[in-house]
């Protein structure tokens, strides 16, 4: 995972933008778009960058990751502290 997608996270975590609203679904806050926010589970996301990771990653073993779901993944260890 690159640097700039767990620093985007980050960032969605600190500024209130990961909202729990049931066990495993959250509401994510676009990182590029205020107006626009993402369902997310711990293993899927609505938004265009994981829909399309497969495409441009086809191939190299990777699984498909966006900075929502690591917000989710910060969210929760968060929680658990």
């Amino acid at each position: 995972m690159s640097a700039s997608t767990i620093r985007k996270a980050k960032k969605l975590v600190d500024s209130g933008g990961v909202e729990r609203i049931d066990d495993d679904l959250y509401q994510i806050k676009s990182s590029s778009d205020p107006d626009k926010s993402y369902f997310v589970t711990s293993v899927s996301c609505e938004c265009p960058g994981f829909k399309n990771f497969y495409k441009f990653h086809h191939g190299k073993g990777l699984k498909a990751n966006c900075s929502h779901l690591e917000a989710v993944r910060i969210f929760k260890e968060n929680k658990s502290l």
